[in-house]
């Protein structure tokens, strides 16, 4: 099996759609039986040591998500045909796929279905996007793969996926990710950000669907009790934040909380785990990755009772409606307080944390490839093995 997969935005920060894509590349290059796979490049440079490893080729011009959904389909067309791809995978939920197939099947990742669900939180760019070009290319796919039972249910919902043409497939978690004891690691990376203890902390994107408005009202309420907490904000600014100013500057926040801006993803295990409480209210995820690294880490975390959030974390977080304000401070204030309960948060979010591996997610990915390509996974056509000995059910 040759597998084109595709990269986009690696050669900036990071999103979790970026690291998905990465984590899932090295692991799928490191099972025993690994596909041929051959990288579809956007970017400029190689920031993750990707290029020596795989065999790579650069996609002209569609560096930009306009361009690569535009002329990136007849890139991608003309990549299968010269370099003999025998599957194309993106990972990045864009699927550029209106090009001629050249003779490749087709897997697209879509992560979850935020621009249907919640519109009025997102760009112009992102809605136009899956609302119309989205739509119409999953189609094209010979499956779609999502991370979450609850965003395989709304794509089905949305985009009219048949239920034989989805899979789903959870995302896994870097070993990195464990309690870091306190020392000098955690002092290096709490002084590299300026942040003093004790804080609560969010990880993530700052735009209107985290619900970072009602985090503040939440920490506001909190505060009044631990007059010497801080609320570290650990991510970008991008879109819809309106509201998240004006919230900041109601509450008079200025000396209370802490923008880091992006977090090193190196830095990220002793940041969890220095924090009082992850607070994570997120109002729709596909996943939410930041929750499963912070209980990996020991910390206690509080997060929304909505999407796929209670199917990460289980039993093992603190779960809120994320409209309501004083059920949020309540559960923060129990976190923080209630030192059985933390203890309990702790054992349970490690424990829960270990069942998620991107060697597995990589193992049910390259069964996708295999189905699709007619072969069992160590490359014997699949019409030669008894049904009830195939490992992927149709």
């Amino acid at each position: 099996m040759r597998i084109g997969y595709l990269t986009y935005g690696l050669d900036r920060a990071p999103t979790g759609i970026g690291r998905y894509a990465v984590e899932l590349l090295r692991a799928l290059g490191s099972l025993p039986d690994a596909p041929e796979i051959v990288l579809l490049t956007t970017e400029r440079e190689d920031r993750h040591d990707l290029w020596t490893r795989f065999e790579q080729h650069s996609l002209p011009g569609c560096r930009l998500l306009p361009a690569l959904m535009t002329i990136g389909n007849l890139a991608l067309s003309a990549a299968t045909r010269r370099y003999g791809l025998d599957l194309l995978h993106d990972p990045n939920g864009i699927a550029p796929f209106f090009g001629p197939r050249a003779g490749a099947r087709r897997i697209v990742t879509i992560h979850d279905a935020f621009a249907f669900v919640y519109p009025e939180t997102h760009n112009r760019l992102d809605n136009w996007r899956y609302h119309t070009m989205l739509a119409r290319a999953a189609c094209r796919a010979d499956m779609v793969l999502t991370d979450s039972e609850h965003s395989r249910q709304d794509l089905k919902r949305y985009l009219a996926i048949p239920d034989a043409n989805i899979r789903l497939v959870p995302c896994g978690l870097d070993p990195r990710f464990q309690p870091i004891a306190d020392g000098s690691e955690r002092r290096a990376a709490l002084e590299r950000y300026n942040i003093t203890a004790p804080y609560l902390l969010y990880v993530g994107g700052i735009n209107a669907r985290k619900n970072i408005a009602r985090l503040f009202e939440a920490f506001a309420q909190v505060r009044q009790r631990h007059s010497g907490l801080k609320l570290v904000i650990g991510g970008k600014r991008q879109w819809q934040t309106d509201e998240i100013d004006a919230t900041f500057e109601r509450l008079a926040l200025h000396e209370h909380v802490h923008f880091t801006g992006y977090l090193d993803d190196r830095d990220l295990p002793a940041l969890y785990s220095a924090a009082e409480v992850f607070v994570f209210p997120s109002l729709y995820e596909g996943f939410g990755l930041p929750p499963l690294e912070a209980m990996a880490c020991g910390a206690p975390v509080v997060t929304s009772n909505a999407s796929s959030l209670p199917e990460v974390v289980g039993d093992a977080a603190l779960t809120v409606d994320p409209y309501n304000v004083a059920e949020l401070a309540a559960a923060i204030e129990r976190a923080l307080t209630d030192e059985p309960l933390r203890a309990e948060l702790r054992q349970r979010g490690i424990a829960r944390a270990q069942q998620f591996t991107w060697r597995r997610a990589a193992r049910d990915v390259a069964e996708v490839y295999a189905r699709l390509l007619g072969r069992a996974a160590d490359g014997t056509m699949l019409e030669q093995i008894p049904p009830d000995r195939q490992r992927l059910a149709p």
